[in-house]
């Protein structure tokens, strides 16, 4: 019996220790308080010496993320953590890349925003991905949610050109293949830009701007991705095919 309680409790201080190694970046991000970081607002971390107009443009560009959000699908209800950076190597400091990347953990997501993405468009798309979990549930989120659902809806309030849906010259087939990718590991590799814009194609019929929330909400309760997204979709393409027929 205590042979047993020993290796029970090996094994559970190596998941922690094997969980913070992975996800230093993000039990960091939760200290940030702590830390000897300029702090804009109570979820906004300046992680450099940004002079008082820079840290103005900055707030600006979150308030103007946070309002384009609410034109779209209301008013956003998470609060993820915020790690502005101004250089690649401090961005890299962070686990993140010279544009932006997202730590998630149960309880908040974290974003870093490296030097290239601080303009409304990135903060605008991580935000998305930060509210998107918090609607849904980190758990339920990790089981229901397909990476190119994730990463097509962000793009949906994200209007850099190359991913504005009319700039977007994809095949159905390749629209389609893009939905088998549902894990992060085959989504970011293997023609990435590619399945950014593939993925923003393959949402745009699934998404009803003044429903998208309380159809993540759906998935909270219980309901699936497939049958929130995905059949009932369907049921209304079938709809108004038919309602286009009698006419």
């Amino acid at each position: 019996m205590r042979k047993a309680f020993i290796v029970v409790f090996i094994f559970a201080v190596s998941l922690v220790l094997i969980g913070g190694i992975f996800q230093r970046h993000a039990l960091a991000c939760d200290l940030l308080p702590l830390m000897n970081y300029q702090r804009l607002t109570s979820e906004v971390f300046l992680a450099a010496d940004f002079a008082e107009p820079q840290a103005q443009i900055i707030s600006e560009l979150i308030e103007s993320a946070s309002e384009r959000m609410s034109d779209v699908y209301g008013k956003p209800i998470s609060k993820p953590r915020f790690v502005i950076t101004a250089d690649t190597q401090n961005a890299a400091h962070w686990g993140a890349n010279e544009t932006a990347s997202m730590h998630r953990m149960p309880w908040r997501a974290c974003v870093i925003i490296g030097p290239k993405g601080l303009n409304v468009d990135v903060i605008a798309h991580e935000w998305l991905h930060a509210e998107i979990q918090h609607r849904v549930g980190f758990f339920r989120f990790l089981k229901e949610v397909p990476v190119w659902f994730d990463e097509g809806a962000a793009l949906t309030l994200d209007y850099r050109e190359p991913f504005l849906p009319e700039n977007i010259d994809l095949s159905d087939d390749v629209v389609t293949a893009v939905k088998e990718l549902k894990s992060g590991k085959s989504f970011f590799s293997n023609n990435i830009r590619q399945n950014y814009q593939a993925s923003r194609l393959a949402v745009e019929p699934l998404i009803r701007s003044d429903q998208f929330f309380n159809d993540l909400e759906k998935i909270a309760s219980g309901e699936s991705f497939e049958n929130v997204f995905l059949n009932a979709n369907a049921s209304a393409v079938l709809k108004r095919n038919v309602l286009e027929e009698r006419k």
